[in-house]
């Protein structure tokens, strides 16, 4: 519990650390002093002039710059990257070095790089689940005006399409630069084969089925996940997260899959909440995963891999990476993949779910912008940063597919590529021994692109919290003190738990939000 305490403070001091200080760089002076720097040329000092040499982009002077990204660092990572350096060190006179927060530590880290005016550049954004909300609302990012971004970045002006870009805007400002695939929203598991045989599952397709089966591996010792299913079960209800509200949108779920439902269903006043929390009680104290995943900082895939867990929840393409990584060391397991919502039809993520954003403290936006242009469109660097070294981690079939070498060192898209994908230049895999497991992902994917759900007008809707900001930090603190652990199952009386974190948020002001949030729906309906 010691580590916990600890997250939770460090959040707080955080979040209340970062609104005193950036405040001001949300105001509307500042978005000024900043369109007016972006509309000029770079200098030597890396900053921006207010001439008429627009396009004019001086880069003798050597500068080093610094990205932040989402996950752990691959042993042949600074490899790799020393591959990117010297392509960037011939074409724009500079160097990038990046730094990592771990799936288990951005939650509480990533408002802290910001609130400690930390030295750096770039860094991967997603909206709802990696802060870009939140962060922007507090002045954290960078505002790029449009010729701004076909200054430095043209060949990402042509790719990225309007819808993204509008995506992208918060108060008509964009403040990342969203990637371009086709990305489901809809996680499934990969689950060992061997279990789902000895306990007597063909496969796992419904929400009742998924449940029998975390039973069936705590009734055998063995640890089902790591930790609550809690997307799969709002998603079986057709429900989905609200960009910018709250934990990472999951304190305001919309009906996507009833576009005529334009309501917000809150969670502590949803029953379903509770009947989910009171599942997850029963399976916890039955042993389906460990009593102490709260203080873990174990990488999602590492009970998988390691054979401490059953089963992994993820998108579709992770679960194949780690379900081939499993397979390949563990044979007899025989990893696959389950869709436990496959009655669904599936949800299209918008381009804002992966992105990339520069720091409003950067000292070389100009260069920060340039580098991003590289990594989106320079296919040289983009295989590099998605496959890895060619000859060593992978190599070419043809100009659009890759074969696999060996993923050891690196990995196939592992590596917090994705704020830069590209569908335009991304290879697709030429696997010449297919596997079931190879076959299974096709078909799930072939099913997800023939049952696409109907667009709702929330889909590309997102949370403005910049007039409430006081309320969503005593929000989110006060959800940190019982949230996790209620979807865990991880308390003593779920009912009790509920009943005090929901006087918690109406104390924190959670109506004030739930207002706002109304508002700015009915207001984005109205305009769409």
């Amino acid at each position: 519990m010691k580590k916990s305490l600890k997250k939770k403070l460090a959040l707080l001091l955080g979040v209340t650390m970062l609104i005193s200080m950036l405040a001001g760089c949300g105001s509307s002076k500042d978005t000024k002093d900043n369109t007016k720097t972006s509309s000029g040329s770079a200098t030597n000092n890396g900053a921006a002039e207010n001439n008429d040499t627009l396009g004019v982009v001086d880069t003798s002077k050597h500068v080093d710059l610094k990205m932040y990204l989402i996950g752990d660092r691959t042993p042949d990572f600074d490899e790799v990257y020393g591959k990117i350096n010297k392509i960037l060190e011939q074409k724009l006179n500079c160097s990038l070095s990046v730094n990592f927060l771990s799936w288990g530590e951005h939650d509480t880290k990533y408002s802290l790089l910001f609130s400690s005016q930390e030295n750096f550049d770039l860094i991967f954004t997603a909206s709802s689940w990696c802060h870009y909300e939140q962060t922007a609302a507090l002045g954290g990012y960078y505002p790029m005006s449009e010729e701004f971004i076909k200054t430095y970045a043209p060949d990402i002006w042509k790719v990225v399409p309007e819808v993204a870009w509008n995506q992208a805007k918060i108060n008509d400002q964009i403040y990342m630069v969203p990637n371009y695939q086709n990305e489901f929203g809809q996680d499934v598991i990969a689950v060992r084969g061997d279990l789902l045989k000895k306990y007597g599952f063909k496969n796992i397709t419904t929400w009742e089925e998924l449940m029998s089966f975390y039973k069936a591996c705590a009734a055998d010792g063995i640890y089902a996940s790591q930790g609550g299913p809690w997307y799969q079960y709002f998603q079986s209800q057709g429900l989905s997260t609200t960009g910018g509200v709250p934990k990472a949108g999951e304190l305001y779920l919309y009906h996507t899959q009833d576009p005529s439902d334009l309501k917000f269903t809150y969670l502590l006043d949803w029953d379903g909440f509770t009947k989910y929390c009171k599942e997850m009680k029963e399976l916890a104290d039955a042993g389906s995963w460990s009593p102490d995943i709260l203080n873990s900082y174990d990488e999602r895939q590492t009970g998988l891999l390691t054979g401490r867990t059953a089963s992994m929840i993820w998108n579709l393409g992770s679960c194949r990476l780690y379900a081939k990584q499993a397979n390949a060391e563990k044979p007899d397991w025989n990893v696959t993949i389950c869709d436990p919502v496959s009655s669904q039809p599936k949800k299209v993520n918008s381009y804002i779910n992966n992105g990339v954003a520069i720091n409003a403290s950067s000292k070389n936006k100009e260069r920060a912008m340039m580098v991003l242009n590289e990594f989106y469109t320079n296919p040289e660097v983009y295989d590099l940063a998605m496959l890895g070294i060619k000859g060593k981690h992978w190599e070419a079939v043809g100009d659009k597919e890759y074969k696999i070498i060996d993923e050891s060192g690196y990995g196939v898209s592992s590596n917090c590529n994705w704020g830069w994908n590209n569908a335009n230049i991304t290879r697709t895999e030429s696997i010449e021994n297919r596997t079931a497991l190879d076959d299974t992902h096709d078909t799930l994917l072939a099913g997800f692109n023939n049952n696409i759900k109907a667009e709702h007008a929330y889909d590309g809707f997102n949370f403005d919290s910049n007039k409430v900001t006081t309320q969503v930090s005593a929000v989110e603190a006060a959800l940190g003190n019982y949230y996790d652990p209620l979807v865990n199952g991880l308390v003593d009386d779920v009912d009790k738990a509920i009943a005090e974190l929901k006087a918690a948020l109406e104390s924190a002001g959670v109506r004030d939000i739930q207002a706002e949030l109304e508002k700015q729906a009915a207001e984005y309906v109205a305009k769409n």
